[in-house]
């Protein structure tokens, strides 16, 4: 007799998520359909709940948790390790698969992690985004609300307050919510006093923020966070049991996300 399978994202608040879809997308593509529910824990509800995740099949991991779940696994895997966030689980084991989603989505936008960058946000992504750029060899901008708190994190880097970034760059990355679903008049950054030739927004929901709309505006190729979001997500399945997908079918489930949003 098989036993049925349990998966889920993790995180608070999770009321936009298009995760459920997504990986329903995916299982469906390896013959499967097991339960991918969301489990929406309140930060003051997390230390008493979060050892129970622990009896599911596969977990994904969000806001606010990459790095609160860490303490509970039993061991990072080196991608977890090197960016110290966690977005997926696996027996106990941490891993980080934005890494992959996010070098999926710099090698389709056509840009280069070892020019020059600006990256907006220090946060669980900001983090990934940043030890990728220093692997690269990128020359890494930080602007952030107070960066003085992330002076001693080691990264190379400039630090600089959002109010006082200015200047010209290959790569612009806004790891921010800033412009998110429902406050999408908002943007993270003056684009009078910045320009960059690529533009990476990791907010899929509005599919058009007014970040990437100023950033086209001004001449910028620019691109969502959906392609590293089904991409993450394909990475998860191939550490969960080995399942793959296709580009094609990847190509096929990014726009059945855009007919949802």
């Amino acid at each position: 007799m098989s036993i049925h399978k349990k998966y889920g994202l993790v995180g608070y608040p999770l009321g936009h998520s298009l995760s459920p879809m997504i990986h329903g997308e995916i299982f469906k593509r390896n013959g499967l359909s097991p339960d991918y529910a969301l489990y929406e824990i309140p930060p003051e509800e997390f230390p008493e709940r979060a050892e129970a995740l622990f009896t599911f099949d596969g977990l994904n991991i969000t806001i606010p948790y990459k790095e609160a779940i860490i303490p509970y696994c039993e061991r990072l895997d080196e991608s977890a390790e090197a960016c110290k966030a966690v977005n997926c689980v696996k027996d106990r084991v941490g891993y980080n698969t934005d890494i992959f989603g996010f070098m999926k989505s710099i090698e389709s936008l056509g840009a280069d992690l070892s020019a020059k960058i600006c990256l907006l946000g220090y946060g669980g992504a900001g983090k990934m985004i940043a030890y990728c750029a220093e692997k690269a060899g990128g020359n890494l901008t930080v602007a952030a609300r107070n960066p003085e708190r992330f002076k001693k994190t080691g990264i190379r880097a400039e630090f600089v307050r959002n109010d006082e970034l200015k200047g010209d760059f290959d790569l612009l990355i806004n790891a921010t919510p800033v412009g998110m679903f429902p406050d999408v008049d908002e943007c993270p950054v003056n684009f009078e006093n910045i320009r960059a030739e690529y533009v990476f927004d990791l907010i899929y929901n509005p599919i058009k923020t007014k970040f990437l709309a100023l950033a086209e505006e001004s001449g910028a190729k620019a691109v969502n966070g959906l392609l590293m979001l089904v991409w993450q997500a394909v990475k998860s399945h191939e550490i969960w049991y080995g399942g793959a997908v296709s580009a094609d079918d990847v190509q096929e489930i990014i726009k059945a996300a855009q007919e949802v949003l």
